[in-house]
């Protein structure tokens, strides 16, 4: 993995609500330190990551980023694979508490660098706008969920047209190819999510792992969840390390890409929320077989109201992203930055000692 591409995220808004995969970062046995930040909006978990991951690039670390899907340029967590550490912000949605606290998960309190008094006089204030947020994310989320209905329903119309032919000879073909890889670990992530006014898809993430894309053409996404739940199962069976990336909308009920990332390849779908483009690519044909026109008709007409449900999710997401850095002002005004400085070289100490 190199540095600043390997980009990837570990919760959305999905059909079920927020979604949640932060328990992945958790890896006791395997890890030296997994550090919960916990502070309100504002307080600074996310420039504390930035600045130890500074260090740690100049360093030339092999680091994996977990991006905010509300908010793409802000980190939620971060890997580093050479100190076999994790930094993760441990606060609502993703809430994340200590497992065995001190021996390997440690709590930093970002709290401890505000001043009380000044939040408390901002209370009123500071409640309403955290009501309007959620409710924005609920309205988000209720259109995701009417969104995926209809995408669902288009599964389930386009499965008795898929050439099950082409399914099967490209499903054997590629556990042939992926047979002789290295064992490994299946890893759980996501490279989109309905984010800021825009589906955001970390297309790069792809590039920076394989040297091999297999591209499936999938407007309606019955014939490519086939083809990768298969993969997905006999890689599993063969124990090959794979990174299992779930549809963002849908996690974790549908798998949109899986990355090899030992074997230098990659198969995604391609779909009208997010699309590949490399020179490294197959693109498999005739995964269905033809659609009448009634069938077709009704699946654009689904597909054409979802996008718009999307796009309206995407707006409240907007919104709550305006009000968030509304609510961040109450905490930053109130903040010690200062006291973060005593922090972040501990933290940093404590990294070097691994």
């Amino acid at each position: 993995m190199s540095n600043n591409k390997v980009k990837f995220l570990l919760g959305s808004n999905t059909k079920r609500g927020f979604y949640s995969l932060f328990d992945e970062l958790q890896s006791p046995i395997d890890g030296n330190r997994l550090y919960i930040i916990k502070g309100g909006p504002g307080s600074g978990k996310s420039s504390l990551m930035k600045r130890v991951i500074k260090q740690l690039q100049a360093k030339d670390h092999n680091l994996e980023y977990i991006h905010c899907a509300s908010d793409p340029k802000s980190l939620d967590a971060f890997i580093d694979y050479d100190s076999k550490i994790s930094m993760v912000d441990g606060t609502s949605p993703h809430t994340m508490d200590p497992i065995y606290p001190g021996a390997y998960d440690l709590i930093i309190n970002m709290a401890e660098c505000w001043d009380d008094k000044k939040l408390l006089g901002k209370k009123n204030e500071i409640i309403a706008l955290s009501n309007i947020i959620s409710t924005c994310h609920k309205m988000a989320s209720s259109c995701i969920k009417s969104a995926s209905a209809l995408l669902d329903n288009n599964m389930i119309m386009a499965n008795p047209f898929i050439n099950h032919d082409t399914v099967n000879d490209f499903t054997q073909e590629i556990i042939k190819e992926l047979k002789d890889s290295k064992k490994g670990k299946e890893k759980k992530r996501l490279l989109s999510a309905v984010s800021v006014g825009e589906t955001v898809f970390f297309a790069n993430t792809i590039s920076a792992l394989t040297t091999k894309q297999y591209v499936i053409p999938d407007k309606w996404g019955s014939a490519s969840a086939l083809i990768l739940s298969k993969i997905n199962r006999a890689a599993k069976n063969l124990g090959l390390e794979q990174i299992t990336c779930y549809c963002s909308i849908r996690t974790p009920d549908k798998i949109d890409h899986l990355i090899f990332p030992k074997a230098g390849i990659a198969i995604t779908t391609a779909n009208v929320f997010h699309n590949t483009k490399a020179d490294n690519q197959e693109v498999l044909e005739d995964v269905f077989k033809p659609i009448p026109n009634m069938e077709n008709e009704q699946m654009n007409l689904h597909l054409d109201m979802a996008k718009e449900l999307i796009t309206t999710a995407s707006k409240h997401i907007e919104r709550a992203k305006l009000l968030h850095d509304d609510l961040e002002a109450f905490y930053v005004e109130a903040m010690d930055f200062s006291k973060v400085d005593s922090i972040f070289d501990k933290i940093i100490k404590e990294i070097q000692s691994f």
